[in-house]
C-alpha cells in the first residue's frame, strides 16, 4: 500500500513537472513573438524610405558611378569597382554586394554562403533610408572622407553599421534559426572589423562610426538618429541588471573615443560625451560629460563663467545629482 502511495506521489509529481514545464515553454513562446513583433516594428519606424529618401540614394548611386568609372582602368581596384559598382542596379544593390562579399570571407573555418547573403542584405536593406543616410552623414561630418566610393568601399565603421542593419532584420525574425543567423553575423563582423553589435540594438541613421575599432553596443541598447561614435566607445550594462540594461542614446549625440555608457540611462539629444569619459547617470540634452559624470554647461552665463574660472572647476557644476 504504502509503495503504492509512494508510486502515485512520483507520478503526480512528474505531471506537475510536465505541465509547469508545457507552460513555461508556452509563455517564453509567446513573449519571444511579442518581443519579435516589437522589434520588427521599431526596425520598420527607424528604416522606412520616404521619396526624399529614395531620391537622395538615387542622387548617391549617380555619384559611386562617376567615381567608379574614373578608376575602372586601374589594375588594383578596377575588378571590385566593375563587381561591387559598375554592375550593381542602385545603392541598395551596391552596399548589399559590398557586405556580403565581406562577409563571406573565410576567417574561420565557418563558411557563410555569399549568394545567400547577397539575398539577405537586399531584403534587409531595399525599403530602408538609414543607410542612404550613413553615406551622407560622413561624407558631412568626417572631414578625412574624399569621395563616396571612399566610403562604400573602405569605411569599417559603415560596413560594420550596414551588417549589423542585416543581423537585425534576421534577429527581428523570432524564429531559433533566424536568431542564429544574426548572431553569426555579429560574431564575423566582430572578426572581420573588431566591431561588436548585438543584433537586438537600434541604431538610427545617419550614423557616423568612425575608425569604429573597439565599439560595442549592448542588447537593449539605442542609438537616436545622426549620431557620431568614436572608436573604442562602448554602450554597456553595469552587470548588475538584466532585461532592459543598456543605454539609450538620443540624436545629435556626439559619444568620443574611450567612451563607456553604462547601464539603462538616458543620454539625451545633442549631448556630447567626452574621450574616456564614464557615464552612469543620464545626461541631459545639449550637455557635455567628462571624466567620471561630470557635467559641463555649454550655455553657461558670463557670470557664472568668471566664478567658475576663479574656483578653478573649468566649467564644472552639480545638476541631478551629478558631483563637481
Amino acid at each position: 500500500m504504502r509503495s503504492l502511495l509512494l508510486m502515485s506521489s512520483f507520478a503526480s509529481t512528474l505531471a506537475f513537472k510536465h505541465h509547469a514545464a508545457e507552460r513555461t515553454c508556452r509563455v517564453f513562446a509567446t513573449r519571444s513573438r511579442c518581443h519579435a513583433l516589437s522589434t520588427a516594428r521599431q526596425i520598420k519606424a527607424l528604416s522606412t524610405s520616404t521619396v526624399e529618401d529614395k531620391a537622395r540614394d538615387a542622387q548617391i548611386f549617380r555619384r559611386l558611378l562617376e567615381e567608379a568609372r574614373s578608376i575602372e582602368h586601374s589594375a588594383l581596384l578596377g575588378p571590385a569597382v566593375q563587381s561591387q559598382i559598375l554592375e550593381s542596379n542602385d545603392l541598395t544593390d551596391v552596399v548589399s554586394e559590398i557586405i556580403a562579399s565581406r562577409l563571406a570571407r573565410a576567417t574561420t573555418g565557418i563558411m557563410l554562403p555569399r549568394d545567400k547573403l547577397k539575398e539577405a542584405c537586399v531584403r534587409a536593406l531595399k525599403e530602408d533610408a538609414r543607410p542612404g543616410a550613413d553615406v551622407m552623414a560622413i561624407m558631412s561630418r568626417d572631414p578625412a572622407a574624399i569621395s563616396y566610393l571612399q566610403c562604400v568601399m573602405f569605411f569599417k565603421g559603415f560596413h560594420a553599421t550596414q551588417a549589423q542593419r542585416v543581423s537585425a532584420n534576421f534577429w527581428a525574425k523570432g524564429s531559433m534559426s533566424a536568431r542564429h543567423v544574426a548572431l553569426a553575423i555579429q560574431n564575423r563582423v566582430s572578426e572581420l572589423w573588431a566591431v561588436d553589435i548585438h543584433p537586438a540594438a537600434e541604431l538610427g541613421g545617419g550614423l557616423l562610426m568612425d575608425h569604429a575599432t573597439g565599439i560595442v553596443i549592448g542588447e537593449t541598447a539605442r542609438v537616436g538618429a545622426n549620431c557620431t561614435i568614436l572608436h573604442s566607445v562602448t554602450l554597456g550594462g553595469t552587470g548588475k541588471e538584466r532585461g532592459d540594461r543598456h543605454p539609450k542614446i538620443g540624436d545629435r549625440v556626439v559619444l568620443g573615443a574611450g567612451a563607456t555608457v553604462l547601464g539603462n540611462i538616458h543620454v539625451g539629444d545633442g549631448a556630447t560625451v567626452g574621450s574616456q569619459a564614464v557615464v552612469t547617470k543620464d545626461v541631459p540634452e545639449g550637455m557635455t560629460v567628462v571624466g567620471l559624470n561630470k557635467l559641463l554647461d555649454p550655455n553657461i552665463s558670463p557670470a557664472r563663467q568668471d566664478t567658475v574660472k576663479k574656483r578653478i572647476e573649468t566649467w564644472q557644476y552639480e545638476v541631478n545629482g551629478y558631483s563637481i
